[in-house]
C-alpha cells in the first residue's frame, strides 16, 4: 500500500514539475518574443504551440509569416495562425480574416 501511494506522489511531482517547466518555457517565450528575440522565442514558444496554447500558437504563426526566427515559410503560418484562431485567440482570428480577404497565404 506504501509503494502505491509513493508512486501516486511521485507521479502527482512529475506531472506538477512539467506543468511548471511548460508554464515558465511559455513566459520566456512571450519575454524574447517583446523583446524581439525571435529565434529564442520560437525555441520556447514551440512546445507550447504543439502542446495547444493559443498564443504560442499565433506567436509560432507570426514567426513563420514573417521569417522572424525561422525560415520564411507560409504554409506553417498558416496552419499555426488557424490553428490558434480555431481555439479563440483574437489576433489570430483577426489575421485569418486579412489572410482570407487578400489571400496573401498559399495553401
Amino acid at each position: 500500500m506504501r509503494l502505491v501511494l509513493k508512486l501516486i506522489i511521485l507521479s502527482l511531482c512529475c506531472f506538477l514539475q512539467t506543468a511548471c517547466f511548460r508554464s515558465l518555457n511559455f513566459d520566456e517565450g512571450i519575454a524574447c518574443f517583446r523583446a524581439e528575440e525571435y529565434r529564442k522565442a520560437f525555441i520556447h514558444l514551440l512546445p507550447a504551440a504543439e502542446g495547444g496554447q493559443p498564443d504560442a500558437q499565433y506567436a509560432v504563426g507570426y514567426m513563420y509569416y514573417y521569417g522572424r526566427g525561422v525560415v520564411e515559410d507560409r504554409e506553417k503560418a498558416w496552419i499555426w495562425i488557424n490553428r490558434a484562431a480555431a481555439a479563440g485567440q483574437p489576433d489570430a482570428k483577426q489575421a485569418v480574416l486579412i489572410l482570407n480577404t487578400h489571400h496573401k497565404i498559399v495553401r
